[in-house]
Protein backbone atom coordinates (compact mmCIF):
# COMPACT_ATOMS: atom_id res chain seq x y z
CA UNK A 1 0.00 0.00 0.00
CA UNK A 2 1.46 3.28 -1.01
CA UNK A 3 2.02 5.81 2.00
CA UNK A 4 0.38 8.98 1.58
CA UNK A 5 3.06 12.17 1.29
CA UNK A 6 0.71 14.43 3.63
CA UNK A 7 -2.21 13.98 5.69
CA UNK A 8 -3.98 15.50 7.84
CA UNK A 9 -7.27 15.23 9.94
CA UNK A 10 -9.60 17.27 12.06
CA UNK A 11 -13.05 16.37 13.63
CA UNK A 12 -16.17 18.63 12.43
CA UNK A 13 -19.51 18.99 14.15
CA UNK A 14 -21.38 18.27 11.20
CA UNK A 15 -23.75 15.45 9.37
CA UNK A 16 -21.74 12.85 7.02
CA UNK A 17 -23.93 14.20 4.53
CA UNK A 18 -23.76 18.56 4.70
CA UNK A 19 -19.32 16.88 4.78
CA UNK A 20 -20.31 15.11 1.72
CA UNK A 21 -22.26 17.58 0.02
CA UNK A 22 -19.47 20.42 0.58
CA UNK A 23 -16.84 18.27 -0.67
CA UNK A 24 -18.82 17.89 -4.07
CA UNK A 25 -20.78 20.64 -4.69
CA UNK A 26 -18.20 23.06 -6.61
CA UNK A 27 -20.71 26.17 -5.26
CA UNK A 28 -19.71 25.21 -1.93
CA UNK A 29 -16.07 26.49 -2.43
CA UNK A 30 -17.19 30.08 -2.32
CA UNK A 31 -18.32 29.53 1.55
CA UNK A 32 -14.40 28.07 2.64
CA UNK A 33 -11.57 28.25 0.57
CA UNK A 34 -8.78 30.17 1.60
CA UNK A 35 -7.62 31.35 -2.12
CA UNK A 36 -10.48 30.61 -4.89
CA UNK A 37 -13.49 32.35 -4.56
CA UNK A 38 -15.66 30.37 -6.78
CA UNK A 39 -15.41 26.79 -8.39
CA UNK A 40 -17.09 25.82 -12.59
CA UNK A 41 -17.24 22.36 -13.02
CA UNK A 42 -17.22 20.37 -16.35
CA UNK A 43 -18.08 16.61 -16.32
CA UNK A 44 -15.99 15.24 -13.66
CA UNK A 45 -13.51 17.96 -13.39
CA UNK A 46 -13.65 21.26 -10.99
CA UNK A 47 -11.33 24.27 -11.64
CA UNK A 48 -10.91 26.37 -8.88
CA UNK A 49 -10.77 30.29 -9.75
CA UNK A 50 -9.30 33.15 -8.35
CA UNK A 51 -11.10 36.32 -7.23
CA UNK A 52 -9.86 37.92 -10.69
CA UNK A 53 -11.02 34.53 -12.55
CA UNK A 54 -8.10 33.05 -13.49
CA UNK A 55 -7.43 29.30 -13.02
CA UNK A 56 -5.80 28.38 -9.35
CA UNK A 57 -6.18 24.72 -9.93
CA UNK A 58 -7.98 21.53 -10.88
CA UNK A 59 -8.98 18.21 -10.14
CA UNK A 60 -10.47 15.09 -11.52
CA UNK A 61 -12.97 13.28 -9.78
CA UNK A 62 -11.44 9.64 -9.75
CA UNK A 63 -12.89 7.23 -7.86
CA UNK A 64 -15.86 7.63 -5.27
CA UNK A 65 -17.73 5.73 -2.20
CA UNK A 66 -20.29 7.73 -1.44
CA UNK A 67 -20.32 9.78 1.61
CA UNK A 68 -17.35 7.77 3.11
CA UNK A 69 -14.19 8.41 0.41
CA UNK A 70 -13.79 10.52 -2.38
CA UNK A 71 -10.72 10.39 -5.00
CA UNK A 72 -8.92 12.98 -7.75
CA UNK A 73 -6.77 14.58 -8.91
CA UNK A 74 -4.92 18.03 -7.59
CA UNK A 75 -3.75 19.88 -10.49
CA UNK A 76 -2.16 23.14 -10.04
CA UNK A 77 -1.91 26.03 -11.70
CA UNK A 78 -0.41 28.92 -9.76
CA UNK A 79 3.45 29.56 -10.27
CA UNK A 80 3.68 27.67 -13.73
CA UNK A 81 1.54 24.84 -12.51
CA UNK A 82 3.19 21.94 -11.12
CA UNK A 83 2.89 18.33 -11.47
CA UNK A 84 -0.13 16.64 -11.10
CA UNK A 85 -0.64 14.79 -7.65
CA UNK A 86 -3.72 13.15 -6.03
CA UNK A 87 -5.69 13.48 -3.10
CA UNK A 88 -8.12 11.27 -1.10
CA UNK A 89 -10.54 12.35 1.95
CA UNK A 90 -11.91 9.96 4.28
CA UNK A 91 -15.06 10.69 6.07
CA UNK A 92 -16.06 8.93 8.75
CA UNK A 93 -19.30 9.14 11.19
CA UNK A 94 -18.44 9.58 14.91
CA UNK A 95 -21.73 10.39 16.93
CA UNK A 96 -22.52 13.96 16.07
CA UNK A 97 -19.09 14.61 14.30
CA UNK A 98 -17.34 13.34 11.55
CA UNK A 99 -13.63 13.06 11.05
CA UNK A 100 -12.20 14.39 7.68
CA UNK A 101 -8.55 12.78 6.83
CA UNK A 102 -7.12 14.34 4.12
CA UNK A 103 -4.34 12.00 2.10
CA UNK A 104 -2.21 13.90 -0.54
CA UNK A 105 -0.20 11.34 -2.96
CA UNK A 106 2.76 11.91 -5.63
CA UNK A 107 4.07 15.24 -4.53
CA UNK A 108 6.85 16.18 -5.91
CA UNK A 109 8.48 17.85 -3.02
CA UNK A 110 9.04 17.82 0.71
CA UNK A 111 6.20 18.42 3.25
CA UNK A 112 7.18 21.58 5.26
CA UNK A 113 5.11 22.05 8.44
CA UNK A 114 3.21 25.34 8.48
CA UNK A 115 4.41 26.27 4.64
CA UNK A 116 3.11 25.14 1.41
CA UNK A 117 0.78 22.77 0.81
CA UNK A 118 0.85 21.84 4.60
CA UNK A 119 0.03 25.65 5.76
CA UNK A 120 -2.68 25.53 2.53
CA UNK A 121 -4.35 22.58 3.81
CA UNK A 122 -4.44 23.74 7.30
CA UNK A 123 -6.70 27.03 5.86
CA UNK A 124 -8.48 25.03 3.43
CA UNK A 125 -9.88 22.79 6.87
CA UNK A 126 -10.41 25.50 9.29
CA UNK A 127 -12.22 27.17 6.64
CA UNK A 128 -14.16 23.86 5.73
CA UNK A 129 -14.74 22.98 9.52
CA UNK A 130 -15.57 26.96 10.57
CA UNK A 131 -18.08 26.94 7.83
CA UNK A 132 -19.91 23.71 8.35
CA UNK A 133 -20.61 24.34 12.08
CA UNK A 134 -21.02 28.15 12.10
CA UNK A 135 -22.97 28.60 8.74
CA UNK A 136 -20.97 31.84 8.21
CA UNK A 137 -18.26 31.60 5.00
CA UNK A 138 -14.77 31.48 6.52
CA UNK A 139 -11.76 32.43 4.25
CA UNK A 140 -8.46 31.76 6.22
CA UNK A 141 -6.52 34.06 4.15
CA UNK A 142 -4.50 33.58 1.11
CA UNK A 143 -0.80 32.03 1.62
CA UNK A 144 0.41 35.52 -0.24
CA UNK A 145 -1.84 37.52 1.79
CA UNK A 146 -0.39 36.13 5.27
CA UNK A 147 3.15 36.46 3.91
CA UNK A 148 2.60 40.57 3.88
Amino acid sequence: MTKPDFVLQTFINTTQDRLWEALEDEKAVAHYHFMASHATRNGDRTTLHLPEGSALMSNVLLKTDPKTRMECTFEPHWEGGGAPSRVVYLIEPEGRFCKLTIEHYNLTFPVIPGEGVADGWARWAAGLKSWLETGEDAHFGSMAEMAQ
